[in-house]
């Protein structure tokens, strides 16, 4: 992942210094130029990394807090319970289980919430970035801009072996759980740059957001086998040849937006800026059932954070190139 980013960031910076040093219409930098902050456009393009809130990783726990749970899968039917004690069996031969023993395990257990993972984490991800900004008084601006990132997780249960006897303890089987959430946002901003005799000029922006949150994937697995706890089955069971849909669990949210960085200018008409964002995001990626109160996440507005390089060009930059 951190090669892609990289890759990313040395192609962005590649382009920058070409247009400024290569490019037949690009002129020196002087530092009382005011292009970046009379009126006009800017556009840009950005890369970096994306770091998500670990209250909205929960929801891929495989707690049956959330709407989609790891007892979907031990109470779907008895093909899947087959193969998971199967595999179960398979993996660990001293544990003893027939079929009827998995749904057992947790049977609204409240207890059995302290078993599941409570403190995961996205794992650092790409984040891509595409916006405009109209400048219509001397520094000031409305950006709007649009991001994407790709988000993974993971967790691990320890089962229960029901034929356990106290003081014989044998190896628990573990069951993983992985997570996949693609994230849209669409951010409207005010901005600033502040306008100082330098070619590192400093920037800020602030608006509200439109986020879309869809998760892709939510799978436990079991030795070698996958099953989806996403319900593709609309609420019935899975036999052979069953027919899956397209099922979507999140959908639209809303927030707030900042950004703050460095305008380092290395052409009249284009620029280096390195940006740390925060977005302050309420997500459809949430615990959608009340529990103990330790457990208890809810639909609540969530820090998240990226830190970027874009490569922004100007109005100048444009109609010099027609």
């Amino acid at each position: 992942m951190m090669k892609k980013i990289n890759f990313i960031l040395l192609m962005l910076c590649a382009m920058a210094v070409s247009f400024a040093q290569n490019g037949p219409t690009v002129t020196r930098v002087r530092y009382n130029d005011t292009i970046w902050h009379d009126k006009g456009f800017d556009a840009y393009i950005g890369a970096g990394m994306f770091i998500g809130n670990k209250y909205n990783a929960n929801y891929y726990n495989g707690s049956n807090l959330n709407e989609c749970n790891v007892d979907y899968v031990f109470t779907n039917n008895t093909f899947w319970e087959d193969e998971i004690i199967e595999e179960i069996q398979r993996l660990y031969p001293n544990v003893s289980l027939s079929r009827g023993a998995l749904p057992n395990w947790y049977q609204n257990d409240p207890v059995r919430n302290s078993d599941f993972n409570w403190n995961l984490h996205y794992k650092l991800k790409t984040m891509v970035s595409l916006g405009a900004r109209y400048k219509f008084a001397k520094g000031w601006g409305i950006s709007l801009s649009y991001s994407f990132c790709r988000l993974t997780t993971a967790a691990m249960l320890l089962l229960t072996d029901p034929s356990t006897i106290p003081g014989n303890e044998r190896p628990s089987p573990e069951i993983y759980f992985y997570g996949k959430e693609d994230r849209s946002m669409f951010d409207l901003s005010v901005s600033y740059v502040f306008n100082i005799r330098s070619i590192a000029r400093p920037f800020i922006e602030f608006g509200i957001q439109g986020n879309y949150a869809k998760a892709k994937m939510l799978d436990a697995v079991v030795g070698d086998k996958n099953f989806t706890m996403l319900d593709p089955y609309m609420g019935g069971n899975y036999y052979p040849g069953a027919q899956a849909y397209d099922v979507t669990y999140g959908g639209w949210g809303f927030g707030f937006s900042g950004s703050a960085g460095l305008k380092i200018v290395v052409a009249k008409g284009v620029s280096l800026d390195p940006t740390f964002y925060f977005a302050l995001q309420r997500l459809a990626i949430y615990q959608t059932k009340n529990g103990p109160e330790e457990y208890r996440m809810g639909n609540r507005f969530t820090p998240n954070y990226g830190v970027l390089l874009r490569v922004t060009m100007n109005d100048f930059f444009f109609s010099r190139n027609k």
